[in-house]
């Protein structure tokens, strides 16, 4: 088919902001390809990749587009390469040029997406993408991007919010080494005011009573006022809101983590 038998493809901002997230997902797969498993003979991992970025496009633009014809090429030949080329080609030049055809596909998708991101913008339906670029700007606790960084890609902002503070649960179990509690009990047994078993003050005076106390709330209240809701019953957050909820239960898990360890009273 040439150029002159398509046609421009006609996108809502409604299917922009769902490719958005699907160009994401993809360009995350590029990014977790491990180039040394690659060999003289064709990958066929490399090989699905490339049917997967052709059915994005495809599924973005419609198949008999001028947008899908620009990019077919640049956004999904990860391997130019002839089997002759590949038999005769040391494995390390192989791995190299991938690495860089990678690089290339990657900087296509960022291209296609940041168009999007700035229809979107100017037509002043950001929100999602406008959250989405700030959340890939956050440096969240390890556990806490694990729990909720692709239910949150996925605009599964309530599902996000939830197994954030779980995996909360798992931080503060892990450093005070105890194990048969969970929720707010937890929390309040965790980092009591009266020996404390995670110690986040230096509990001198009244002031360091008081911060001890205020922190215990804040884990607390995670519980109670952030998972315990949307455990219950059905919750549509906005996704600014999840973001700004994800990142104060990250630092929770941070400050827990950078908390002193005392060994509970028998």
């Amino acid at each position: 088919m040439t150029m002159s038998q398509t046609s421009s493809s006609h996108i809502s901002h409604q299917e922009m902001e769902i490719a958005v997230k699907k160009i994401e997902r993809r360009i995350e797969d590029l990014n977790n390809i491990d180039v040394s498993k690659v060999t003289e003979e064709y990958d066929p991992v490399i090989r699905s990749m490339e049917r997967k970025l052709d059915e994005l496009l495809v599924s973005i633009f419609g198949l008999d587009t001028v947008e899908y014809q620009r990019h077919r090429h640049s956004a999904t030949n990860l391997t130019p390469m002839s089997s002759s080329y590949i038999n005769t080609t040391p494995v390390e030049k192989i791995r190299s040029e991938l690495k860089s055809h990678i690089k290339s596909v990657i900087i296509d998708l960022e291209s296609v997406k940041e168009g999007f991101v700035e229809e979107l913008e100017d037509a002043g339906k950001i929100s999602p993408v406008r959250a989405l670029k700030a959340y890939q700007g956050l440096e969240l606790h390890p556990k806490i991007g694990s729990a909720a960084s692709q239910l949150f890609r996925d605009g599964h902002y309530s599902n996000a919010v939830e197994d954030a503070v779980k995996a909360l649960y798992e931080v503060v179990q892990e450093k005070s080494e105890v194990t048969d509690q969970d929720g707010t009990n937890l929390m309040e047994y965790v980092f009591r005011t009266n020996k404390p078993i995670l110690r986040v003050s230096n509990l001198t005076g009244e002031s360091g009573k008081n911060e001890q106390k205020g922190l215990m709330m804040m884990f607390s209240g995670a519980v109670s006022g952030l998972r315990h809701p949307r455990a219950h019953k059905i919750i549509k957050d906005d996704p600014e809101m999840a973001l700004e909820f994800i990142a104060y239960i990250s630092m929770l898990a941070k400050i827990a983590d950078a908390s002193e360890l005392n060994s509970p009273e028998k």
